[in-house]
């Protein structure tokens, strides 16, 4: 039997934000909100559940969902291919949504287009492009395939690419008119 499409929301929060200082870009604040918490409340109403993850200040992220989870070894420090590994255990949905902490702008718009075409071709990887170019990381992966191909990939490959590691699954890519969006903070003067 197949199984039903539901998505489990990975807000990527793991980043190192060297460009920012270093500090903890999911908790900092942008419009009154923390990032981290702009993107729970996005994704929530979309998701059977919602999966953060940090690789610090764990105790915050847990204040705002039930769900954290760290890099796991020997995947430490290489980027958001990680943080995709490390919640694979916790998913148990068909797909995951994942989308990275420092977008506040992004709509639920966005997210809707983006589940709608997975639902039309749900055994391939659907990721956002703008203007500006792919946005790998706001994107719809089918969990069977990242689960079977994931973990090998990373055993196999020097270069830790999501593109690289998209193509191994199939990907479609879906455009999103609003490039405005899917603009990341990445200094503190665009903290807003």
């Amino acid at each position: 039997m197949m199984q039903a499409f539901e998505l489990t929301a990975l807000i990527l929060a793991g980043g190192q934000a060297q460009r920012m200082g270093g500090v903890d870009k999911g908790l900092q604040v942008y419009q009154g909100v923390s990032m981290a918490r702009r993107l729970v409340d996005l994704v929530s109403p979309l998701c059977i559940d919602t999966v953060i993850s940090a690789n610090r200040n764990i105790k915050h992220y847990r204040a705002l969902t039930r769900l954290v989870v760290s890099d796991a070894e020997p995947w430490q420090d290489i980027g958001p291919l990680g943080g995709i590994f490390s919640a694979l255990e916790s998913i148990n949905s068909s797909h995951l949504l994942i989308v990275p902490c420092d977008t506040p702008c992004l709509s639920r718009e966005a997210l809707l287009k983006l589940s709608i075409s997975a639902q039309q071709t749900p055994d391939k990887v659907h990721y956002l492009e703008s203007e500006s170019g792919r946005q790998p990381l706001h994107a719809v992966l089918p969990v069977n395939q990242l689960k079977q191909k994931l973990p090998d990939f990373l055993k196999n490959t020097e270069h830790f690419g999501v593109m690289k590691f998209y193509k191994t699954i199939g990907a479609e890519s879906v455009y999103w008119e609003h490039d405005e969006e899917l603009v990341n903070i990445n200094r503190i003067e665009q903290l807003v």
